[in-house]
């Protein structure tokens, strides 16, 4: 058999889950790792993507986010629904550019996550994400809280 799902039946499942996601104001997480770059394209083109987008775990350049959400603005997304994760699990975290990554994404648009293996340390690490953010935005920690929060 086929290693893979064939496109279309991959792509009924996910608009079946966007929309029950949708229904239920769930926010959906979508892993497509190993999709082909053809099918990613093809996806592109007709323009099937989901109301709301989250990069998971960003380690982007700065200068790479105009082209991501141009990207999305051509699947019908508005910059407001593409969302950012940052974790402190990830070493990019603390690399000396991810301050001014943040600040040309937006705090709005920053979602603090964990990608600990060890869930006993997920509050510890959630917290040292609230601390990079205040560092980036020079803002204090309670205020980021309430910001990523609501």
């Amino acid at each position: 058999g086929e290693l893979f799902d064939s496109f279309d039946a991959v792509m009924e499942r996910m608009k079946q889950k966007y929309i029950f996601e949708d229904e239920r104001h769930n926010p959906l997480e979508d892993h497509q790792v190993n999709q082909s770059p053809k099918k990613r394209k093809t996806a592109i083109k007709r323009r099937l993507l989901p109301p709301k987008i989250y990069f998971h775990a960003f380690s982007g350049k700065g200068g790479v986010i105009p082209s991501l959400l141009s990207a999305c603005a051509k699947g019908n997304l508005q910059p407001e629904d593409v969302f950012f994760g940052f974790a402190p699990a990830i070493p990019n975290f603390y690399a000396p550019k991810t301050p001014s990554v943040m600040k040309r994404i937006g705090i709005n648009q920053l979602l603090i996550e964990t990608d600990l293996e060890d869930a006993s340390r997920t509050w510890e690490d959630l917290i040292e994400g609230v601390r990079g953010i205040s560092d980036a935005f020079d803002l204090d920690v309670e205020d980021v809280a309430d910001i990523t929060y609501g």
